[in-house]
């Protein structure tokens, strides 16, 4: 159900950016060098990547003020973190209608990087059937200890936590970046600076999560469009 609610949701904003009908030929564009470099960059083994441990940070008190601060802000009260096997020790959990998390989650999330930790969205539901977005809080400003702990990951293409983080600190090498959503199958954000090569970014990055042109805009030429937009999108269904 929620990949079905996640599905439409993701349509629906992309057809808002100015999607339309599928073009078979331009989602599978794509020079052969291009294609060859996107591929050298995913591994599918079988890995795992330590998860970090938040116990001692969670014990500042300055994490506790901001736990207070969040929930003041968010107008939710904190609950555990989930992750994939039970709940994250010292990630916290909050129910933010989709609207308000819209509306203040950037300035939010670049608040609490700036007292040392990471507020970000982990579970999007674009308002279908009046569910809230759940925002997370943990107590680090490091998005890859993040990624981790959500063990984000790509299941269906045997792409796996350790090597989403790989790819994206390639890419953050390559293209400064910000994420202000990360989850289990997703990660949203944006680019700080203007995107140099921005075709031959969509081409790797359909390569990399196939989802967010064959689900979403239908064509790797809309993807490119996005990243003109500085916007960062990743989402396997």
């Amino acid at each position: 159900m929620k990949n079905h609610l996640f599905c439409i949701g993701l349509v629906c904003v992309l057809t808002l950016a100015g999607c339309s009908k599928h073009d078979e030929s331009s989602a599978g564009a794509g020079s052969p060098d291009m294609d060859a470099q996107a591929m050298s960059d995913v591994k599918t083994a079988n890995e795992s990547v330590a998860k970090p441990d938040f116990t001692a940070a969670a014990r500042d008190l300055k994490y506790q003020q901001a736990v207070k601060e969040a929930a003041a802000l968010l107008g939710a009260e904190p609950q555990p973190l989930e992750g994939a096997d039970g709940p994250i020790v010292g990630g916290f959990s909050f129910d933010v209608p989709q609207p308000k998390i819209e509306a203040i989650l950037f300035k939010a999330h670049t608040n609490f990087l700036a007292k040392g930790f990471y507020l970000f969205r982990y579970d999007q539901m674009f308002g279908i059937h009046g569910q809230p977005d759940k925002v997370g809080l943990l107590p680090t400003a490091n998005k890859y200890d993040v990624m981790a702990a959500l063990e984000v990951n790509g299941a269906k293409y045997s792409l796996h936590t350790a090597s989403i983080i790989e790819w994206m600190k390639k890419l953050e090498q390559e293209q400064p970046y910000v994420l202000t959503g990360i989850g289990t199958d997703y990660m949203e954000g944006y680019f700080t600076t203007p995107v140099e090569d921005p075709r031959g970014l969509a081409r790797r990055m359909y390569k990399f999560c196939p989802d967010i042109v064959d689900q979403g805009g239908g064509t790797v030429d809309k993807l490119v469009n996005e990243l003109l937009k500085g916007k960062l999108y990743f989402w396997w269904d």
